[in-house]
């Protein structure tokens, strides 16, 4: 049985090593971390990734444990509408979603992982050689195909491909953080001049919240404190919860890669394409990578291919979103709104398209 050894225990490792598994390879997963979880937030699975989670087996578990998801609409900070849409006519033209904490996504990919699957956890990979070694501690180990599932920060991303960039600041901060049983609110997303703020259904009286803010030379040390002044139900969003529950992170991506791919090791997830949250993309293409992976893995070429190309495009199409939505200038931020105004919700829905598509997935 031939052996693949993948760094990192997250959600794109978990579903590397199902997708490699069901391909046939014998797998060991090095987690750093002694148990696998994920932090307390939320995520919304695309069409694509409930795809991806379904040729991984695991699709109805995942459709059993999320809660449908919404297509809220897009307010102004006053609580205008600028743009309303129907979660019927997004199904109807791009599939069925859903929304879930994190934890419950990892414990789904865990669960499944069959015999064939060996997770070490507390098991920091300290040294990788592109002819097919891992080291951990004092043990070396060989394996045919290497995959490196560790992060944005990857050391085996910074090993295998020293001469690749350093991932780059969006110059953005966000908040993340759950909130229970909080009553009916209206959700989906409210934009402010270089802020935004979002609110996602979990399901069972859950909500998923995030907020976010463009650095600037005015405001170089922005604080959640600055939502507080927002109309309700922002502000009681906020005090639901301790700051301590309060996830806070200054968002960076990667540029465009030429290649996640040499000799026997292979980047997949956040190590290949990290990108920002303004498409709602990042463990959804990680989800894809997992099934692509699987197809190709005794053709990695195939896999660069297709992986390459599709996220490529998603990163371009990640910031450009984040620059219009966290636009700074009172100007612009009019332009923006009255922009979103005038975009026929349909037009929308079919523009976003492209985003769930499946077509390099395998």
């Amino acid at each position: 049985m031939r052996t693949a050894g993948i760094i990192g225990g997250g959600i794109g490792g978990l579903a590397t090593a199902l997708a490699l598994a069901d391909a046939g390879r014998s797998v060991t997963v090095f987690e750093q971390a002694p148990a696998l979880t994920e932090v307390g937030a939320g995520i919304t699975l695309w069409p694509n990734a409930l795809a991806a989670l379904d040729h991984l087996g695991v699709g109805d578990d995942i459709r059993r444990r999320a809660a449908p998801g919404w297509v809220g609409g897009i307010r102004n900070r006053q609580g205008r509408w600028l743009m309303r849409t129907s979660e019927e006519r997004f199904r109807a033209m791009h599939g069925n979603f859903v929304a879930m904490h994190r934890a419950d996504l990892v414990d789904v990919l865990r669960t499944a992982l069959p015999e064939s699957v060996t997770v070490r956890l507390g098991s920091p990979v300290t040294g990788i050689e592109v002819g097919g070694a891992i080291r951990c501690g004092d043990r070396t180990e060989n394996f045919d195909l290497i995959v490196g599932a560790d992060g944005i920060d990857s050391l085996t991303r910074q090993t295998i491909f020293p001469e690749y960039p350093v991932p780059q600041s969006l110059s953005i901060r966000a908040w993340r953080w759950i909130v229970d049983d909080v009553g009916d609110v209206d959700v989906g997303g409210i934009l402010g001049t270089g802020t935004e703020f979002g609110i996602v259904p979990l399901g069972n009286g859950r909500l998923y919240v995030f907020a976010a803010t463009r650095l600037s030379k005015e405001t170089p040390d922005p604080s959640l404190d600055d939502f507080l002044d927002w109309p309700g139900p922002i502000p009681q969003l906020i005090s639901a919860v301790a700051p301590d529950q309060i996830l806070r992170h200054d968002i960076r991506d990667l540029p465009a890669l030429p290649s996640f791919v040499r000799k026997s090791v292979v980047l997949v997830g956040d190590a290949a394409h990290a990108m920002g949250p303004h498409l709602g993309q990042g463990a959804c293409q990680a989800l894809e990578d997992a099934v692509a992976l699987g197809a190709h893995a005794d053709d990695v070429a195939t896999y660069d291919y297709l992986r390459t190309r599709r996220t490529h495009r998603l990163q371009a199409r990640s910031r450009q979103s984040a620059r219009v939505i966290l636009t700074r200038g009172a100007g612009s931020t009019v332009i923006r709104d009255l922009m979103l105004r005038a975009l026929p919700a349909e037009l929308f829905l079919r523009g976003v398209g492209s985003n769930f598509s499946t077509r390099n997935m395998m």
